[in-house]
């Protein structure tokens, strides 16, 4: 039985923490003992915690031994290609989860000094607007790149709307804006917070917790809309689901994405989306290039508000749901499953 080590930072309920799962999972059910590691108690730990949970995490990589080790962040994949390749380990995959702009810089260093020496054997990308950031990365770094593109399970909504609404104490007497994701600087939900005022008949749901959490309370009292603002902390999966069965649209301010995978998974439901226009949210937004996403350019609050009552329109809804057949069998996970268990069981020629 091959062993498979997975590696993350921390577990953050993110949409890193869910493509793990989902392969993790599956490469179990074919056959393989999988364990999944994380290295800090949480992302904002300390530099020391931080420091101390590496040196712990390259302690248990070298007495895992394992056959394959799968990475999802740049400290991740820095220590695995480091002591895997030391220990002989045959497979070394990492997951370039953030674009290089966004990345600490001294991490950022070291994964292009391991990915360009080889201590990776493959170097996954979800998408290609995140391989095109790598475009002035050296040729050795680049060689071993390799797209594998997001797999997803369609949400299957448990409840119905006012089941689920009344679960988390939601009024159901307006419109609902939903997004699921952590509350920080990257997924800027202050920009939807932010329409509320020129949207009087919406109530936005916030599933996600996150640094930011104090100050879009704040933001919300300030703008006189705290009373429409429903923050639910962490939820799991299948809460999401539940939340997006509920949801009259779902609004994803991203300032940067390397797949988008909580907006793929209300689009899959049948639910308008609203988005920042991103390259990467266009790519992965997109079916045989038709769309049904309204794209926002970035801080633009009004445009944002416009885009959404647009997207409340009954025919939108309509739309919505004859676009998801398509994008559910453009990301179906058999497709990425059979990618990573190729790689574990190689077909024999």
């Amino acid at each position: 039985m091959p062993k498979v080590l997975q590696v993350l930072h921390s577990d953050e309920k993110s949409g890193v923490e869910a493509l793990a799962a989902m392969i993790g999972g599956d490469l179990a059910r074919a056959g393989a003992d999988v364990e999944t590691y994380f290295l800090y108690p949480s992302f904002s730990a300390g530099k020391a915690t931080k420091l101390l949970g590496a040196a712990r995490g390259l302690r248990h990589i070298i007495r895992s031994h394992p056959d394959m080790i799968l990475t999802y962040q740049a400290t991740a994949s820095v220590l695995a290609g480091v002591a895997g390749r030391a220990m002989g380990c045959r497979l070394r995959v990492v997951h370039q989860t953030a674009n290089p702009s966004v990345t600490h810089p001294v991490s950022r260093w070291l994964d292009r000094v391991a990915g360009a020496n080889e201590f990776y054997t493959a170097n996954i990308a979800n998408s290609q607007a995140t391989l095109a950031e790598f475009a002035d990365y050296p040729a050795r770094y680049k060689d071993r790149m390799r797209l594998i593109e997001h797999g997803v399970r369609p949400p299957c909504p448990r409840t119905g709307r006012a089941a689920t609404l009344a679960r988390y104490q939601v009024p159901d007497d307006s419109a609902i804006l939903f997004n699921a994701g952590r509350l920080n600087e990257q997924k800027a939900q202050q920009h939807i917070i932010g329409t509320l005022p020129l949207l009087p008949r919406v109530r936005l749901v916030l599933a996600g917790g996150g640094a930011l959490e104090e100050t879009y309370r704040s933001l919300a009292q300030s703008l006189g809309v705290a009373d429409r603002v429903h923050f639910l902390g962490y939820v799991t999966r299948d809460d999401v689901g539940d939340l997006l069965g509920a949801a009259d649209v779902f609004v994803f301010p991203s300032v940067w994405e390397t797949f988008g995978l909580a907006i793929v998974e209300a689009a899959m439901l049948g639910v308008p989306v609203v988005c920042t226009d991103l390259p990467v949210l266009r790519e992965v937004m997109s079916v045989e290039g038709a769309t049904i996403a309204k794209f926002v350019a970035p801080d633009n609050t009004p445009q944002f508000a416009a885009a959404i009552a647009e997207a409340m329109r009954p025919s939108e809804a309509a739309k919505a749901l004859a676009f998801a057949p398509g994008l559910q069998a453009k990301y179906s996970e058999q497709r990425m499953f059979a990618a990573y268990r190729a790689m574990l069981w190689p077909p024999q020629v």
